[in-house]
């Protein structure tokens, strides 16, 4: 009996780390829980998303089908869709055109940099070496 009375703290001691260690289970446990909860939920709202857009292509096609096209129509559609595939190439030529003149003017500042910074360099091994110095002998 009078080892336990001397060995009472070692015991209260142990039964806390005992509770604060099943506590962080059971808060792990929970936290694990939440996120397969959630990961389902939105694996859930993709696969409704996916449902809801395949329903209004099948919506879409009905109604693109039981429209009745007359032949006016069809020329004006016809028409249209060379009107966009001329404006698509024209598009696609002035960026190509567009991007390379941008090169060039990129390339051109480039150069010009660089010659500023030849010149600063001549400038200063003119203060160097004396004028004219380098360019005769190198």
């Amino acid at each position: 009996m009078a080892a336990l009375e001397e060995n009472i703290h070692w015991i209260i001691i142990a039964v806390i780390v005992l509770c604060v260690f099943l506590y962080a289970i059971v808060v792990i446990i929970t936290i694990l829980k939440r996120k397969m909860r959630v990961r389902d939920a939105s694996r859930e709202i993709a696969l409704l998303k996916m449902d809801l857009l395949s329903k209004q292509a099948h919506l879409e096609n009905l109604i693109e089908d039981s429209v009745q096209w007359s032949p006016r129509d069809l020329k004006d559609y016809d028409r249209t869709l060379e009107d966009q595939r001329i404006m698509k190439s024209k598009l696609d030529t002035g960026t190509v055109i567009s991007d390379s003149k941008v090169k060039r003017l990129e390339l051109g500042n480039e150069t010009y940099e660089l010659f500023e910074t030849l010149e600063k360099i001549r400038k200063y091994e003119d203060k160097l070496y004396g004028e004219g110095v380098l360019d005769k002998g190198g």
